[in-house]
């Protein structure tokens, strides 16, 4: 691996971290490989420790390379975290709600199963199945654990769900085939957060409803063309007045408190 020596006019840290970040774009870096050392990057561009230090925070902060300590510089496997965190944040500056996610994931998320049915292959459909069957066999550990009451072993199965749900949609973007979706999925994924369900009556099923959504979700994949599919997830997006105002009042990356009757009696996410 070399870089190229930049002129003494050009040593300016955007220089140095343009030329590793495209090193980067262009797969000559890949996600795991060790990037030379300080004292190295020093005599390959020929300018200060102090530039190379100020290159590899741009870096950090594009989230294309993490730093850990006492193993050197490494160039980081994914963006999404970085990409997130800004998103974030410039939708907390702008007083964005949990709405304004779930109103874009309801024209969104029927697009893309449409997709992904046209798209995908017969093995990838099959392991769609597969990981929604993981995904609510961990959701139903999750929830006999909460009804148990035992709280201490509640967050390592609601990470294990969270994880298992996480790990269904990814494939699913990923069988859409298109680069595009699968990085807005990914994002999507990372800003969810679970809804906290107050008062439910007794007669509200949550397992089954559960079963029933993802099932639907699967199923639409498993459909013969986009718009079949598309349109079965559409029917799954159905919202209440009183849902909607709960989501509108909540600020974007918190978990709302929905009470049960409401949630269930508008949809099946």
């Amino acid at each position: 691996m070399s870089f190229e020596r930049i002129d003494q006019r050009e040593t300016l840290p955007e220089k140095v971290s343009r030329i590793i970040k495209e090193s980067i774009l262009s797969g000559e870096l890949k996600g795991g490989d060790v990037l030379p050392t300080e004292p190295e990057l020093e005599k390959q561009f020929g300018v200060s420790r102090a530039v190379i230090r100020d290159a590899v925070r741009m870096l950090k902060a594009q989230g294309l390379v993490d730093v850990k300590q006492g193993k050197g510089m490494y160039v980081s496997h994914s963006q999404i975290e970085v990409f997130t965190d800004a998103l974030l944040t410039a939708l907390r500056r702008d007083q964005a709600s949990v709405w304004d996610v779930e109103q874009f994931e309801q024209f969104f998320l029927p697009q893309v199963f449409g997709l992904a049915a046209e798209s995908a292959g017969t093995e990838e459909k099959r392991d769609i199945r597969r990981k929604g069957e993981l995904y609510l066999k961990a959701f139903e550990e999750m929830y006999k654990l909460e009804e148990k009451g035992l709280k201490d072993k509640l967050p390592a199965a609601e990470e294990e769900a969270h994880t298992r749900f996480g790990d269904y949609m990814t494939t699913v973007f990923k069988a859409t085939h298109n680069k595009m979706v699968q990085l807005i999925g990914e994002v999507l994924i990372s800003m969810r957060k679970w809804r906290i369900v107050t008062e439910v009556s007794p007669d509200i099923d949550i397992l089954k409803l559960e079963h029933a959504a993802i099932e639907s979700y699967i199923s639409a994949v498993e459909c013969s063309t986009r718009i079949e599919a598309a349109g079965k997830v559409e029917g799954l997006y159905r919202y209440s007045g009183e849902l909607i105002d709960i989501m509108k009042r909540a600020p974007i990356g918190t978990s709302p408190e929905i009470p049960g009757d409401i949630l269930y009696s508008s949809c099946k996410i």
